[in-house]
């Protein structure tokens, strides 16, 4: 396995990690007015665990050559940037 394969594995295993935490957070989350199941430590330690997840993350990216900024792209949004023929470039006679 290289290094690039296991950069992306780890990257994958943070981005699980990231989603259940947070998953479980969203499904203890209190309603109703009554209170939250989970003891005020553990909802610290979900806290220290996601910093390190994202700077994890963030770390990640920087070696992977990645930015954190990536987003989906949806077929309306208007483009940053536009794509040129190469046919329409003009020849160049020598």
């Amino acid at each position: 396995m290289d290094i690039d394969q296991t950069l992306q594995e780890e990257q994958r295993i943070m981005r699980m990690m990231r989603k259940t935490l947070t998953s479980i957070v969203r499904d203890t989350a209190p309603r109703d007015g009554n209170p939250s199941p989970l003891a005020e430590a553990t909802v610290l330690n979900i806290k220290d665990c996601l910093v390190v997840i994202s700077n994890r993350e963030a770390e990640l990216a920087r070696l992977t050559g990645r930015t954190l900024e990536e987003r989906p792209h949806y077929t309306d949004e208007t483009p940053n940037s536009h794509a040129v023929k190469i046919s329409s470039i003009p020849k160049k006679t020598h």
